[in-house]
């Protein structure tokens, strides 16, 4: 499509089943996608988010992928090579727009697609051809189209800073998205499943109501006759500043005059709700793929599954995320030759630098065994590189054989 036809927006485009308003309202911007649901709650993402298991959930996964390092190599025969300077590295290392830092970026847009089902930023192309800035385009201004009889898709973005919607091709924007039932939009999680999240907002709605209209008492002093209300006053303002407080806690309560005191525990419906609000957390971290006890649910955890479970966490929630976001940095950033040439890869190492016993024990396994020498291991612990000529040797083990011969590899080598 040409200037001209961008301009005027020609070829007209049909909009795909989930196309949004190229305009919304201020009521759908101030409280998103709103799906109804069987409870009588609506879900949006503005909604859930004020559900802690919710905003926990987003926030642990977007934070956890915003603070590994994306770095670029060049590959050269089997190996690679650091590539610092290239356009996307710095982007990424740098700043991707003159308002955000790599880490807000990344954790802003990962926040958008899990909430949201997709994430969008702008590419901003120099003189070369090269990305030099992302800006990032909310998911509720953004309607996606197709072109007639093609495969072609546009984005049309409401723009709030120039008041007016503007038609950017597939090459200029940057789209993370979950996973999709047609391949081009996003689905998000919410919407999948709605009435998990609607449940669990009027369970929220319901415990707030609860806390606003109704009246719970801690216990009932008994007369067995009628008293009027001066007595009534002076028993209680007595039996409080007795027996109410931390101070007062285990004192013996002697009562007169037939005096009875019965105390209230929780009602079972008031325990029901408690145990309902619970397996919503449960069901909501089910539903993002978190562990409870990583999301703060520690009612079943302890040292060793929840050690267990951090890992779990790594290799089955956060590595599909880093693989979408490399994946997706690699079509929509990297020319054709350039993903022949390049790769992207998070560092997710400093997943593992809080248990730093574990980290020596892995790192002398790899120095034993040849795979790592001095300067790497001091690499990784951002020391300076030893400048003796053994920093950059490879250690083997003395017992080891080759397979073929079954013999020392000293003998091997002098036959």
């Amino acid at each position: 499509m040409g200037l001209l036809d961008r301009l005027f927006n020609r070829n007209a485009a049909h909009a795909l089943p989930e196309k949004r308003s190229a305009k919304p309202s201020s009521w759908d911007l101030m409280r998103g996608d709103a799906w109804p649901t069987e409870a009588g709650s609506p879900v949006s993402p503005y909604l859930a988010e004020n559900l802690s298991a919710v905003f926990g959930a987003v926030q642990i996964i977007s934070e956890s992928v915003a603070c590994l390092p994306l770095h670029v190599y060049r590959t050269e025969g089997d190996g690679k090579i650091a590539a610092p300077n290239h356009p996307v590295a710095r982007l990424f290392s740098r700043a991707p727009n003159s308002l955000q830092t790599a880490p807000e970026f990344i954790e802003m847009l990962t926040a958008h697609c899990l909430l949201r089902g997709n994430a969008y930023a702008e590419i901003v192309f120099n003189a070369a051809g090269a990305p030099s800035e992302l800006i990032p385009m909310h998911p509720d201004h953004v309607s996606i189209v197709r072109f007639p009889g093609s495969r072609r898709i546009a984005y049309d973005y409401s723009d709030p800073f120039v008041n007016r919607t503007r038609r950017l091709l597939a090459e200029e924007v940057l789209h993370l998205k979950d996973r999709s039932d047609d391949g081009i939009v996003g689905k998000s999680r919410l919407q999948r499943a709605r009435e998990t999240f609607g449940t669990a907002i009027a369970t929220e709605r319901f415990a707030a109501a609860t806390y606003r209209n109704g009246a719970s008492l801690s216990g009932v002093l008994s007369h067995p006759d009628q008293i009027g209300d001066e007595a009534s006053n002076n028993i209680r303002k007595s039996f409080e500043s007795n027996y109410s407080g931390a101070e007062n806690a285990k004192r013996i309560m002697v009562l007169e005059e037939g005096l009875k005191w019965t105390a209230i525990s929780v009602s079972p419906e008031d325990a029901q709700m408690l145990e309902s609000r619970r397996f919503s957390v449960e069901q909501i971290a089910r539903l993002f793929r978190i562990p409870p006890p990583v999301l703060g649910d520690l009612s079943n955890g302890s040292y060793s599954n929840v050690t267990e479970l951090g890992r779990w966490f790594h290799q089955h929630t956060l590595m599909p995320w880093l693989t979408r976001w490399e994946t997706t940095i690699l079509r929509s950033l990297f020319t054709d030759e350039g993903r022949r040439s390049h790769e992207c890869e998070f560092d997710t190492d400093l997943l593992v630098r809080g248990d730093y016993l574990q980290r020596l024990q892995g790192y002398r396994i790899g120095r034993e065994v040849g795979l790592y020498s001095a300067n790497d291991l001091r690499r990784f612990e951002n020391l300076n590189p030893r400048t003796d000529a053994e920093a950059d040797a490879y250690l083997s083990p003395l017992n080891m054989a080759r397979e073929q011969t079954r013999e020392p590899k000293d003998q091997a080598a002098a036959a």
